[in-house]
């Protein structure tokens, strides 16, 4: 009886651990399924310009599910070669679209955070050897997502 007393707290934290690691796999899985919404939108607008990136980001933001869109935090699309969105797309680019959402996965009794960009983090592509921020994480923790989209 005793030892199932000890037991029962650390059970009682591996069970929350799961709950709250549960959550913010599936925040994952929307912001990864909203970002891959957002690069159709930017590849199915070729042609359009700055457009597409306007379709590209609204597309994001629509696209959220069950995430705050307020705290939906997307990246500039960008293409392979520039450092922005301000050309018309063309033939074999390729666009890179990216967002994060705050996410707070904290172990208990210690100052570790489990999310995986902390605040400042950013995420980056290279091109030709020079690097590219797509996006960076405004919050003290954040998960992040991205996408490369081939226009054809």
């Amino acid at each position: 009886m005793y030892e199932f007393a000890l037991a029962l707290p650390v059970l009682g934290m591996l069970l929350v651990g799961i709950i709250f690691g549960g959550m913010t796999f599936f925040n994952y899985v929307e912001l990864a399924n909203a970002v891959e919404a957002g690069g159709r939108a930017l590849a199915n607008g070729r042609g359009q310009g700055t457009s597409a990136c306007s379709l590209a980001t609204g597309a994001i933001t629509n696209s959220a599910g069950n995430l705050n869109a307020s705290q939906v935090v997307t990246g500039t699309v960008q293409f392979a070669g520039t450092s922005s969105c301000d050309s018309t797309l063309q033939l074999g680019d390729a666009g890179y679209v990216s967002a994060v959402y705050p996410c707070n996965l904290p172990i208990p009794f210690t100052n570790i955070n489990l999310c995986p960009m902390a605040s400042g983090g950013s995420l980056t592509m290279t091109y030709s050897d020079t690097q590219y921020t797509l996006v960076s994480c405004p919050y003290s923790h954040c998960i992040s997502a991205t996408t490369t989209v081939y226009i054809e």
